[in-house]
């Protein structure tokens, strides 16, 4: 047979194990950046405000330039800021359900003949020729 590419690893670098934790903590992290981007939205709202008092304001005291046309695109901005930290935050909670479930899938498919193999003092399964086809 020609040189065939293969996806098979000499060393066991990751494991199983190394998987199904990955994906636990990665699961919280996803969960405490749902909290992360409702404040980001919390800190828009909060920046519109003001830059709507500054640019009542700025109309009331007639200030000539740009600034109050500057001012309404800061708003404009914040607003799409806003909801874009919203829509993130309400989707979050899905893809830390979504990566939990591929854990908890892999913690039982994969685990079983991981521990069989722990067990018997291997890192991996032995090599035979058809992991390397």
């Amino acid at each position: 047979m020609a040189n065939v590419p293969t996806t098979q690893y000499g060393d066991a670098e990751v494991t199983i194990y190394d998987v199904i934790e990955a994906d636990a903590d990665m699961a919280e992290e996803i969960t405490a950046g749902g909290g992360e981007a409702r404040a980001t939205a919390d800190g828009c709202e909060q920046l519109y405000t003001r830059l709507e008092t500054v640019h009542a304001k700025v109309v009331e005291l007639k200030v000539p330039g740009l600034l109050a046309g500057w001012l309404i695109q800061l708003m404009e901005k914040t607003g799409t800021v806003r909801a874009r930290a919203l829509a993130i935050a309400d989707g979050l909670p899905a893809a830390a359900e979504a990566i939990s479930v591929a854990g908890s899938n892999a913690a039982a498919i994969y685990r079983p003949p991981a521990d069989v193999t722990r067990d018997y003092g291997h890192t991996r399964p032995a090599e035979r020729d058809y992991h390397n086809e």
